[in-house]
Formats: C-alpha cells, structure tokens, sequence
C-alpha cells in the first residue's frame, strides 16, 4: 500500500500539466494490473478523472475521456482481473467515451471475444468491432448466451451492433410494436388521463436501440423525438418518451450537450437539428411543445372550508 500511495503520489505531480507521461502513466497501469482490488479500484478512479480534465471541450460539448492512452489502461490493464475495479473501467469506457475512440482498440475486444470471453461484449458492441462479429455469432450459440434470458437479450444486442440485421430488424419492431400497441394511461389522483396511452414499454424498447447505436437504430430512436406518448409511475411520476430517445442518442454521443435534457423549446429544436445534420433524420412541421417530465404531488391539498 506505500508503495502505492508513493506511485500515485508521483503520479499527481508528473500529470500536474494535464499530458501524462509515459512514466506516469506507466507506473500506475502497472499498479493497476496487479493491485488489490481496492487499490485498483482506485486508480480506475484516477484515470477517470485525468482523462475528463485532459479534455478541454467547446462550450456546447461535455467533458469526456479522449485520451487514447488513458482508454487503452481502462481497456486493458483495467480488466487485468475480474473484479468490481473491471466494472467500474467498463462502465467508465461506456458511459464517458465515445465509439470512434474506444475502436482504437478493436484488436484487444476482437482478440478476448475469440477466445469467448464476454468481458468486452458491451465495449465491442459501442465499438462497432465488427471484426468480432463471427466470435459473438458462435457465443451465442452457446449454451451460456443462449438458455439464459438475460445474457441471450445481453448477447442480441451485441450482434445486432455489429451487423446482425436481422437482429436489429427485431429490435426495431418491438419498438414500433410497443407504440401501436400502448396500453390505455394508468389512472392517477391528479388528474383525469382521458384517451393517453401509456409509452412505459416503449421507453424501455428505445434503450436497446441505443446499445446497438448503428445508424439504422438511431434514426428509428429519432422519430420518437417528437412522440406523445409518456411513461407512468404510477401515482408517482409521468415522464415524455421522448427523454427516453434523447438518452438513447447521447449514449452514442456523450460529449454532445444539446442531446442532454433541453430545457425550452429551442433546446429540442436544436436536438432535432443535431439529428438532421449527424443521421440523416427528417421531422415535418415544428418542433412540439416542451414534454412533461413531472412528479406528482406528494399528497393532495384539502378543499378550504366554506365559511
């Protein structure tokens, strides 16, 4: 443990000027691969860390993990052990670099994904490591993948990322299946829902569409910008579906501020705009109003008294 603390300890001043070294860096990637599990749970945090402070984004991008030297230590000494520091590098690859960036190391997911090892499925997956696509075409023939609910609809949207369009065509359907097919709206103490339908499963079909993030997928994600339909918590919250497309986009794109949360009528306009411009997507007529996204009240005020 001292000797990690001196490393990191060198560390923090040799990376002082935002560019790592390669000793620094050196050094802590070699603490990463054989450390305990805490410490390396901890240099994974560092790296995230450095890596967002590297960047130096225009004002209307987010800070993310650019750094080709800081994602190949989160790709590969990070998975040096199958431990809880390996899911913590692989939920930082995913949710705070973007695809072009992760395939810079196409090699390293197609490699471990020919010997069946799933650590880097999700990775590949945003990745679009189609090179990897006969080895996950075989996985899922196997047992493992192909008996287990969850990992056979993990492994689906693996192989529709990478090509499957088959695959990807299912996907897609069970999305405009779930639009067509919208229960009628939960009733709720507030407020009478009349006709509304309810877009909870639609909400949960558009984030697999998000995972496989092919331009097919995602222009099927836009449309649903401008959907009326909302998902329910039940006398708890009612939220537009059109957040649950928004989050499907910036997944793919997670530097990309106007994707996240708009906040008036010009934000989602603009979110139309960057979809028009990156996919290729086509809206008719002006951008709708403001969707709601709003709690219900946590109890229900009484009547004043009439006096």
């Amino acid at each position: 443990m001292i000797l990690y603390m001196i490393r990191v300890v060198l560390f923090a001043v040799l990376s002082m000027t935002m560019v790592p070294s390669q000793a620094a860096l050196k050094l802590l990637t070699e603490e990463l691969t054989t450390g305990t599990e805490e410490v390396r749970e901890n240099i994974v945090l560092l790296l995230e860390k450095l890596g967002s402070e590297m960047d130096t984004p225009s004002p209307d991008k987010f800070q993310i993990i650019r750094n080709h030297a800081i994602i190949r230590a989160l790709a590969v000494n990070g998975f040096a052990k199958d431990d809880a520091a390996a899911d913590r590098a692989a939920a930082i690859l995913l949710s705070r670099c973007k695809p072009t960036d992760l395939a810079a190391f196409n090699d390293v997911y197609a490699a471990s994904l020919q010997q069946m090892k799933g650590d880097y499925l999700n990775i590949a997956a945003k990745a679009k490591t189609r090179e990897a696509r006969p080895f996950v075409e075989k996985m899922a023939l196997q047992p493992k993948w192909r008996d287990e609910p969850e990992r056979r609809a993990a492994i689906r949207i693996v192989q529709a990322a990478l090509g499957n369009t088959e695959i990807e065509e299912e996907f897609i359907n069970a999305a405009t299946e779930a639009e067509k097919s919208a229960p009628p709206a939960p009733p709720n103490r507030f407020y009478n829902v009349g006709t509304a339908k309810d877009g909870t499963e639609l909400a949960k079909q558009l984030e697999p569409l998000g995972l496989i993030g092919t331009r097919r997928s995602l222009l099927h994600v836009c449309s649903y910008l401008r959907s009326s339909l909302k998902s329910y918590v039940r006398d708890v919250s009612e939220k537009s579906v059109r957040y649950a497309a928004l989050d499907a986009l910036l997944y793919n794109f997670p530097d990309e501020r106007v994707l996240n949360d708009p906040r008036d009528l010009a934000g989602w306009s603009a979110a139309e705009q960057f979809c028009i411009n990156k996919l290729g997507a086509v809206f008719e007529g002006p951008t709708p109003d403001i969707p709601p996204d709003q709690p219900y009240p946590t109890r229900i005020l009484p009547l004043p008294a009439r006096k």
